[in-house]
């Protein structure tokens, strides 16, 4: 994920939306109801005030580049290429370049590898969204952490109609 103030401020959003969706799941003797609510609202309001500091969305002109069995810059992901090779999968590299951020992500099949701002990421890959699920794996029953990263290492994020 690139370090964007967007996606520092979405970050931040989610954390707080996981604090007030935890606070209504928590469940506690009825003595406290009234604190939970009260936290809940307070939750609630910081999450509001955190939504309207949202920034401004950054305008970048990105090169795109679609590798069928291409090669990757990035180390890690070269190595995973020469794993897929041994396989013989059928793999793809999407390298996005945008002044001197590259993001490459790396798709054979459902699953995807992402390097973007010096981090890794792994997951389940959406070929219709053309997005990275981090953590997901359908095969694996694995629900993910909830990220979801587009090709240029941007978080997608949708607030939940409960937060």
């Amino acid at each position: 994920m690139l370090r964007t103030p967007m996606n520092e401020w979405i970050l931040k959003a989610v954390q707080i939306e996981t604090a007030l969706l935890a606070l209504g799941e928590i469940e506690l003797p009825a003595q406290v109801h009234g604190l939970q609510n009260e936290a809940r609202d307070k939750v609630r309001a910081l999450l509001t005030a955190w939504k309207a500091r949202k920034p401004a969305e950054e305008k970048r002109e990105w090169k795109q580049e679609t590798l069928e069995k291409g090669k990757p810059q990035d180390e890690e992901l070269l190595g995973m290429v020469q794993e897929l090779k041994k396989e013989s999968a059928d793999f793809t590299v999407y390298r996005y370049t945008s002044g001197s951020d590259t993001v490459e992500t790396l798709v054979a099949g459902s699953q995807a590898w992402m390097a973007a701002g010096g981090e890794y990421y792994f997951g389940q890959w959406d070929e219709d969204e053309k997005v990275l699920e981090v953590g997901r794996d359908d095969e694996h029953d694995e629900p993910g952490s909830g990220l979801v990263l587009k090709l240029t290492g941007e978080l997608v994020h949708t607030f939940s109609d409960e937060a």
